[in-house]
């Protein structure tokens, strides 16, 4: 049944105007997909296309950038720049025509706009050497002279599971957490700072939508809350979200203050909330950073509320989408029936939804931590081809990728591995949890101050986050390699407040080994035999994965010196699992 003339209408009218994408549309607002055909067939033809470069896409209606089958993030400034710059290839662009169409006519500094202009041409795989595609002409401004074809823009649609019955269509899951980003509030008597604080809204809209887990509402639909602020549960109820997030900007003397917080709707509670401080340095490169931190930080306080939220739930009456979020919670505790239970619940998320790309990336994952954390055998070919299943069913997932990197530490293949968590971090930039496993990985490779430097990302972007004591283990592996034995200590015993398993023990027992304090080195021993009877030299090398062997030298010589046997008689009885 289509419907009648005026419910085509008011569809026809929900989707022109943008209020909320045709998902939310489908899902909170009952329209069926016959209902939202029809209504296409009401609205004029959308000006909106897909511009073909080389090997890139760029989509003006979606917003996004590809370079072959991969997305490639983009501010939302260097998007408008890019498609400005497009779109009036015929001439040369001067510096007041881009002013004046991207940054509404505000003065920027030369410095910003050339910022903007070298990061759309990394973007697009071009630099300021070649300028192959965006060529700068001395004293009169930028021309993009690449050969450029037009296609139509792809139409919002919902993600459909394949079937070989051409005729089936199987919609999209509709309970996954859905966000809602109203617009920050200005609390500074300068009306002129509304343009700053509107970016970091939308950075913020952009940075959620990443995470592949959320639902979140355009833009659009949000903007009517700008002046006035009705209850949460009005908005909730309008937009058909279960969460908003909310903030404000005070901005005085250089230095800009952006408080923020996310609410549960339906019931008013606050379910994080944060202050960051920040020097107004680059305004746009703030505007990002806040953007990301904030993201960063949802993302794990959104698990553990839809945690909350379904824990009472019997499992048989929950969506594939919440059984997800239950078994990731789990995963999340670090511990060996955790991970079991996890797994029981993603295997009965997929029976609801076979083809469900972050229910097998999340299965390989809980394999992966069970060997790292040794609760249990799995075969490495198993997690491997299981993360690779999650990244052929959906490219664009960043857990996916991750739980890739994860299948190939254990298949001990390093690049490939590091190449797979940098593809997730470009996929979600705020995914902190790949920041961490990136620097893991580039620190066991010899690569020690590049994996610091991650490893640091990671807790700035979630440093209240389950995971975050686990990121300063990867900075104590870190510093025991780079012969910083007393800073290995320090990190790995203030990560054992919440991540009291075997590798920071053993870690501190080296540290402390190479450090001569023989008394210390047996105690932490002792700690470490708590968790791995059969802590020993030829256990360490079994389990730990290093790929330098350098660090791993380094590391087995400090055991050494603490006295650590060769051997241990001692076996575990894992079970295959």
């Amino acid at each position: 049944m289509v419907g009648s003339p005026d419910e085509v209408w008011s569809a026809a009218r929900l989707v022109s105007e943008r209020e909320i994408g045709l998902e939310a549309a489908l899902i909170f607002h009952a329209l069926s997909i016959d209902m939202l055909t029809a209504a296409r067939s009401r609205l004029p033809e959308s000006d909106s296309v897909r511009l073909h470069f080389e090997k890139c896409v760029l989509d003006t209606d979606r917003r996004e950038l590809r370079h072959g089958e991969s997305s490639v993030p983009v501010q939302p400034q260097v998007f408008d720049l890019l498609v400005y710059l497009i779109e009036n290839r015929h001439r040369v662009v001067t510096k007041d025509d881009l002013l004046e169409a991207v940054w509404n006519g505000r003065l920027v500094s030369e410095s910003t706009l050339i910022s903007r202009i070298n990061a759309a041409r990394r973007a697009i795989g071009d630099d300021g050497d070649q300028q192959r595609l965006i060529r700068t002409v001395a004293r009169k401004g930028v021309r993009f002279v690449g050969e450029v074809e037009k296609g139509p823009a792809v139409t919002d649609s919902l993600p459909v599971e394949r079937s070989s019955d051409p005729s089936a269509t199987t919609m999209a899951l509709p309970d996954r957490p859905s966000i809602a980003v109203l617009p920050f509030t200005n609390m500074s008597d300068d009306a002129e700072q509304d343009f700053f604080i509107d970016g970091i809204t939308e950075d913020l809209i952009t940075a959620l939508s990443r995470i592949r887990q959320f639902f979140v509402i355009a833009r659009n639909a949000t903007l009517r809350y700008k002046r006035e602020l009705p209850d949460v549960r009005e908005i909730a109820a309008t937009l058909g979200v279960r969460y908003v997030v909310e903030g404000s900007v005070r901005r005085d003397a250089g230095r800009v203050r952006i408080s923020a917080q996310l609410l549960d709707c339906s019931t008013g509670n606050h379910v994080w909330a944060e202050r960051f401080d920040r020097k107004l340095d680059d305004i746009f490169a703030i505007q990002d950073e806040i953007a990301r931190e904030i993201a960063g930080q949802i993302e794990p306080e959104l698990g553990r509320a839809e945690y909350d939220r379904t824990k009472a739930t019997p499992p048989e009456n929950l969506g594939a989408w919440e059984l997800f979020h239950r078994g990731m919670a789990l995963i999340a505790q670090r511990t060996r029936d955790g991970n079991a239970e996890a797994r029981r619940l993603l295997e009965r998320s997929l029976a609801l939804h076979p083809s469900f790309a972050p229910a097998h990336a999340a299965i390989a994952w809980s394999q992966a931590e069970d060997l790292f954390f040794c609760y249990a055998i799995h075969d490495p070919k198993d997690i491997l081809n299981r993360a690779r299943r999650a990244v052929l069913l959906d490219d664009r997932d960043a857990l996916s990728h991750l739980a890739l990197a994860w299948g190939l530490t254990f298949s001990r293949q390093p690049e490939s591995a590091i190449d797979a968590a940098k593809r997730a971090i470009a996929l979600n930039p705020s995914f902190a949890h790949a920041y961490a496993i990136l620097g893991r990985l580039l620190i066991q490779s010899g690569r020690c101050d590049e994996g610091i430097r991650q490893a640091e990302r990671a807790l700035r972007l979630s440093p209240f986050a389950p995971s975050a004591r686990q990121y300063l283990n990867v900075l104590a592996v870190g510093y025991l390699y780079l012969g910083n034995d007393a800073k290995a200590v320090e990190l790995a015993r203030e990560s054992i407040h919440s991540f009291d398993t075997w590798a920071p023990h053993m870690i501190i027992t080296s540290a402390l080994g190479h450090l001569g304090d023989h008394t210390g080195a047996e105690q932490e021993s002792r700690e470490t035999r708590r968790h791995r009877p059969d802590f020993s030299i030829a256990q360490v090398r079994r389990d730990y994965i290093v790929f330098d062997a350098a660090c791993l030298d380094r590391l087995l010589a400090g055991l050494r010196k603490a006295g650590v046997a060769e051997m241990s008689k001692v076996a575990l009885p894992f079970t295959q699992s």
